[in-house]
């Protein structure tokens, strides 16, 4: 029996379609099934039912693979206990963050981090969606909501503040006339965006995305007013501000897998966050 085949069987009942497994894995469609194939093969079990519009996992498959998700787990926890001995900044760091701050404050400060540590490989994910340390998405990650549980290493870092930012012929409009840059239903749950539907209040939230640099781009080309992390609206001379009023700040959050924080390349890159969202 492969390992391989069995990881390949995990990860298509968590995906639930081949298709799925086949995006997950970085593969083509015919692999995952030549895989799957092979474990049938191995274990002399009936394991999908290949069926005209989908391939639905057996009984027997889903505890096969329940088995694989447990094996899979243990062996990323040996690999984490492995990278905490190591007693040297070399090795390969996972980090996700939201985009705007990996652009505007993670992405600048990571200088001296490659300088002081040549032998540090950073696998940097700019990503809105809450990765998930425990399934080894992640070593670390930073966050604009506050982690629940207790089983890794939360430390709030700093905060961003938000202000309303327009192009400069927006801005000399009437506040009456204002229409309004906003998230699109994805992020409408965020305070920011609460925030700014109380304020448009009967005025219209008229271009909807869904992350900021998308409305930092409309905000420059004169679509519209966008409320903006300050550390994206302020540097920018095509902007200006247009409103004193503002949201109250959101705290940002570091979060270290528990296994890893006496590792010296993850405590590194740990040190080098708390530095950058110190100076904000």
């Amino acid at each position: 029996m492969n390992w391989d085949d069995l990881h390949v069987l995990a990860v298509l009942e968590r995906e639930g379609s081949l298709a799925g497994a086949a995006r997950a894995l970085g593969v083509n469609h015919a692999t995952v099934s030549r895989r799957i194939s092979a474990l049938e093969e191995s274990l002399g079990q009936t394991l999908v039912r290949r069926l005209a519009r989908s391939t639905p996992l057996t009984e027997r498959a889903k505890e096969i693979a329940a088995i694989a998700r447990d094996m899979e787990q243990s062996a990323q926890r040996i690999e984490r206990l492995t990278h905490a001995a190591q007693g040297t900044l070399s090795g390969r760091v996972r980090l996700t963050a939201p985009p705007a701050l990996v652009s505007e404050v993670i992405i600048p400060a990571m200088r001296d981090l490659r300088a002081n540590h040549p032998d540090l490989q950073i696998v940097l994910s700019a990503n809105s969606h809450i990765a998930s340390l425990d399934s080894g998405q992640a070593d670390l990650a930073v966050r604009m909501v506050e982690p629940q549980g207790k089983q890794n290493i939360v430390r709030r870092i700093g905060s961003v503040e938000f202000a309303l930012y327009a192009a400069p012929d927006i801005a000399r409009l009437p506040p009456q006339q204002w229409r309004f840059i906003a998230f699109d239903e994805t992020l409408a749950h965020v305070p920011q965006q609460r925030w700014l539907e109380e304020f448009a209040g009967s005025r219209p939230l008229d271009l909807l995305t869904g992350d900021f640099h998308s409305q930092f781009a409309a905000a420059r080309a004169g679509l519209g007013v966008a409320l903006l992390p300050c550390v994206i609206g302020q540097p920018c001379k095509e902007l200006v501000r247009v409103c004193g009023e503002q949201p109250a700040p959101r705290s940002v959050w570091m979060v270290i897998h528990a296994d890893l924080k006496h590792a010296p390349a993850v405590r590194a890159v740990a040190d080098m966050l708390v530095a950058a969202f110190s100076k904000g």
